[in-house]
C-alpha cells in the first residue's frame, strides 16, 4: 500500500483532523516538523480527553453544590477540563516518545494496542478515583451512579483517543492501518461529549426555589423569654453536674462539618434545605455561589484556580444559607431577638433582629479560643441589656477548639476546658438573673466521641435527638412548626396546630465586599481551616 493510500484512509476516518497522517513520514529526531506534528496531535488528543475527564468531577461537584448557575457550571467544567488537558497532553507525549525510542514494539495486534491504551487510560482515570476518595463525606446514590457512569465513559474514551494518537507509530512500522482503527470514531465521540456537557447545565435551569415563599403564619400568644446557649464540643459526658439545669442526652446530628451541624440545629432542617456544608469554600470571580464540600486533594480548585486568579478561597458568607434560623423567623414576625457569633450570619439590625456575626468577634480574639467565648458572651449580654429581646442566642466555640483543633498537651487542654466551662456557667447564671429560661445545647466536635446534650430549667420531655431544639424554640415562642423539620417540640406546652409546609427560602442580599482576609486567617489559627 502506498503512502498516499494510507493518508487517504486516515482522512476518511477523521482521526484528529487529519494532522496525524503526516507524522509517520517524518524523521522523528531531526525534523522540526516532527515535533510540531507531535505537539499538535497530542494537543488534539488531550483536548478530547480533557472534555470527558472533566465530566465526572463536574457532575459530582454539581450534586454537592446544587444549585449552580450556568456560568458557574461552565466555569467549573472549563477549569477541570483545562487541568486535564495539560495532564493528558504530557501523558500522550511521553507514551509516543517511549514508543519511538523502542521501535521493536509495533502496535499491530489488537491485544498489544489495547494493553497500552488501557494502561494509559487507567493512569488518567486513577486521579479521579483518588480525588473522590478524599472527600470528607461518602457519595450519595445519585452521585455514585452519575460519577461511576461518567468515569466509565471517560475510561473508554481515553483508551480510544490514546490508541488513535498512537496510530502514526503503527503506520510507520507496519505501513498499514491496524484493524482496530478500521471504523471512524471522531464524530461519535464529539457528539457524545456535546450531549453529556449539555446535560450538566440542566440543573442550572431546574432550581425549584427561585422565588421566596412567604407563608401565612398563625402564632400563639406567649410572653416567655428564652435564651439558647450553643456550645460546640460539649457532650453529655463532660457537662458539669453542678449546673442548675435538667440535663438530657441527645443523639448528635448527621453532619460532616461544624457549620453544617450548627446550621441544622439552628434552622431545624436538613442540609439539603439549608445548604450549609463546609467552613471554607471556593468562589469563581463574578459568581454568586460558593463551592463547598471540595475534595481535600482538589489542587485544581483549591490551589491552581486561586493562583491563576480565576477563583478565590474564602470562609462561607451569610448568603450561603438558604433557610432562616428560627430566631430570624420569629424576629421577622414581631418577636424581638438577639443572635451573636453564629455561623453564616452577618452584622444586622433590622426590625426585631439584632445579629452580630463572627467576623468582628473572631478578628478581635486573634486566634485565642477562650477570648472568642469571652468576647461573644460580653457582646451578647450587652445586646440583651440594650434590646431586652424575648429570644436571645449565642454560639460558643472555644471548647471544640481546645479539645479537637488546638495542639495542646493534656494538662493545658484540661485547664483550658475547665475555663471554658466556667464561662458557660457564668453566662447561664447571668441570663437566669435577667429572667430568661435557658436552653443549653451541646454537640460533639469534628471526630469527637460522646453524646450531644440538651439542658434547661424549662421542663422538657426526653428529646432523643438534637433535631428537637429548633422546634422547641418555635413552640415556646408561639410559632407553628414546619413540615421541613424532622424534630418535635420538647416543651411542656401542647402543640396541636398543623405544621405549615415551609417557612420559605431565606431572602438574603448578596454582599458587595470581598473576602475578609483577617477573618480567614483567624479561622486558620483556630484550626477550622488547614
Amino acid at each position: 500500500m502506498s503512502v498516499d493510500d494510507l493518508r487517504q484512509q486516515l482522512r476518511q476516518r477523521g482521526y484528529l483532523t487529519h494532522g496525524i497522517e503526516r507524522w509517520f513520514a517524518l524523521d522523528p529526531w531531526s525534523s522540526r516538523a516532527f515535533w510540531l506534528e507531535l505537539v499538535l496531535v497530542a494537543l488534539k488528543a488531550a483536548t478530547l480527553i480533557g472534555v470527558f475527564a472533566a465530566l465526572p468531577r463536574t457532575a459530582v461537584m454539581l450534586f454537592r453544590n446544587y444549585p449552580l448557575t450556568a456560568f458557574e457550571t461552565l466555569a467549573l467544567f472549563l477549569t477541570y477540563a483545562a487541568a486535564w488537558l495539560v495532564a493528558a497532553f504530557v501523558v500522550v507525549i511521553l507514551i509516543a516518545l517511549i514508543l519511538k525510542v523502542r521501535p521493536a514494539l509495533p502496535i499491530d495486534t489488537p491485544r498489544a494496542l489495547l494493553a497500552i491504551s488501557l494502561a494509559a487510560s487507567a493512569l488518567l482515570v486513577a486521579p479521579v478515583a483518588v480525588w473522590w476518595y478524599r472527600f470528607d463525606t461518602p457519595p450519595t446514590t445519585a452521585e455514585l451512579i452519575a460519577g461511576a457512569a461518567l468515569t466509565a465513559i471517560f475510561f473508554v474514551v481515553a483508551a480510544i483517543v490514546v490508541s488513535a494518537a498512537l496510530l502514526s507509530f503503527s503506520i510507520y512500522e507496519l505501513q498499514r492501518v491496524p484493524a482496530i482503527h478500521q471504523k471512524p470514531r471522531g464524530v461519535p465521540m464529539a457528539v457524545a461529549a456535546a450531549a453529556l456537557i449539555a446535560l450538566l447545565f440542566v440543573p442550572a435551569y431546574a432550581d425549584r426555589e427561585r422565588t421566596t415563599i412567604e407563608p401565612m403564619v398563625v402564632t400563639r400568644p406567649t410572653n416567655q423569654r428564652v435564651a439558647l446557649i450553643a456550645v460546640d464540643g460539649l457532650t453529655r459526658e463532660i457537662l458539669e453536674p453542678r449546673l442548675d439545669l435538667v440535663v438530657l442526652a441527645v443523639a448528635p446530628l448527621p453532619a460532616d462539618s461544624t457549620t453544617e451541624r450548627w446550621a441544622s440545629l439552628g434552622t431545624g432542617v436538613r442540609t439539603e434545605a439549608h445548604g450549609v456544608r463546609a467552613i471554607e469554600g471556593v468562589r469563581f470571580r463574578g459568581s454568586r455561589h460558593i463551592l463547598q464540600r471540595i475534595s481535600r486533594i482538589d489542587g485544581v480548585l483549591m490551589n491552581a484556580a486561586p493562583l491563576l486568579g480565576i477563583a478565590r478561597r474564602e470562609p462561607l458568607p451569610p448568603t450561603v444559607r438558604r433557610r432562616e434560623y428560627v430566631w430570624e423567623i420569629a424576629a421577622r414576625r414581631g418577636v424581638p431577638s438577639v443572635a451573636v457569633n453564629w455561623w453564616t450570619t452577618g452584622d444586622e439590625r433590622a426590625g426585631g433582629l439584632v445579629s452580630v456575626g463572627q467576623e468582628s468577634i473572631f478578628n478581635a480574639a486573634r486566634g485565642d479560643a477562650l477570648r472568642v467565648d469571652a468576647l461573644a458572651s460580653a457582646r451578647f449580654l450587652q445586646e440583651v441589656d440594650r434590646a431586652k429581646p424575648r429570644f436571645a442566642t449565642v454560639y460558643l466555640p472555644a471548647l471544640d477548639v481546645i479539645l479537637n483543633r488546638a495542639g495542646y498537651d493534656q494538662t493545658t487542654r484540661l485547664a483550658q476546658s475547665l475555663r471554658a466551662l466556667d464561662g458557660v456557667s457564668a453566662l447561664i447564671r447571668a441570663l437566669r438573673a435577667r429572667g430568661y429560661d435557658v436552653i443549653l445545647a451541646g454537640l460533639p466536635g469534628d471526630h469527637q466521641f460522646g453524646r450531644g446534650v440538651v439542658a434547661s430549667n424549662v421542663h422538657l420531655t426526653s428529646p432523643g435527638s438534637a433535631w428537637h431544639v429548633a422546634p422547641t424554640i418555635l413552640d415556646l415562642l408561639g410559632f407553628p412548626l414546619s413540615a421541613e423539620m424532622p424534630g418535635q417540640s420538647m416543651a411542656a406546652t401542647p402543640s396541636t396546630e398543623p405544621r405549615i409546609p415551609s417557612y420559605g427560602r431565606r431572602n438574603a442580599a448578596q454582599p458587595a465586599q470581598g473576602v475578609n482576609e483577617e477573618y480567614y486567617e483567624n479561622l486558620k489559627s483556630l484550626g477550622y481551616i488547614r
